[in-house]
């Protein structure tokens, strides 16, 4: 598998690197990290650009946080 992490974020070909199925899984990772803190209410802000694959990935992106209750 290919490097997607680097030190700016996640990078790819959004449908071959960048799926919606990471995108999911990557928000309902980071909502498990951020339930660890003893906070109760936990919230994030999703920004995205103008490229076409945004739409999908934030969605997705999004899912994935919200599957987790944050």
């Amino acid at each position: 598998m290919n490097l997607i992490f680097g030190t700016d974020g996640i990078r790819g070909i959004a449908n071959r690197q960048i799926s919606a199925n990471l995108a999911f899984f990557v928000g309902k990772s980071l909502a498990i990290r951020l339930l660890q803190n003893e906070k109760k209410q936990q919230k994030i802000v999703v920004g995205q650009d103008t490229r076409v694959s945004g739409d999908m990935i934030v969605c997705a992106l999004s899912a994935g946080v919200m599957s987790m209750g944050v």
